[in-house]
């Protein structure tokens, strides 16, 4: 498991973006998401905010990726969230209203969470099929 220990800036940045909609404490984070990667996709940022808010957090991954069979753990202030997920093409991914209340969990990333990355996947590889067969 790959435990991403310089998460304090991330919490800080979390912290502030708490202020807007929890009522926890100051005294930092006050749980722990363990991130389970559990798709075919290689996942190359993590960004969450408030739900409703416009301006995506800082990227979680901060220039790591997070390879299938992969967890991370992070640490993150109780409220509901939106997340954007990105893998390795570029392809986005939004996933709204986590409920990130509690001591530690596990969020699981499946193939059928952002089906926006099996269907990118499957029209390039339907590109790649049809550009050879007109090829021959």
């Amino acid at each position: 498991m790959k435990t991403l220990g310089y998460f304090a800036c991330v919490a800080a940045a979390l912290g502030s973006i708490t202020v807007a909609g929890c009522t926890s404490s100051d005294s930092g984070p006050d749980a722990s998401l363990n991130v389970r990667n559990h798709s075919d996709f290689v996942i190359t940022e993590i960004h969450v905010t408030t739900v409703g808010s416009t301006d995506w957090g800082p990227n979680l991954l901060r220039g790591d990726v997070l390879l299938p069979d992969e967890t991370l753990t992070i640490d993150v202030n109780c409220d509901t969230y939106d997340a954007l997920l990105i893998d390795e093409d570029g392809v986005q991914c939004q996933i709204h209203r986590l409920d990130l209340c509690f001591s530690t969990a596990d969020w699981v990333i499946e193939n059928n969470t952002c089906t926006t990355f099996g269907a990118a996947r499957a029209a390039r590889e339907a590109a790649a099929k049809a550009a050879g067969s007109a090829a021959q």
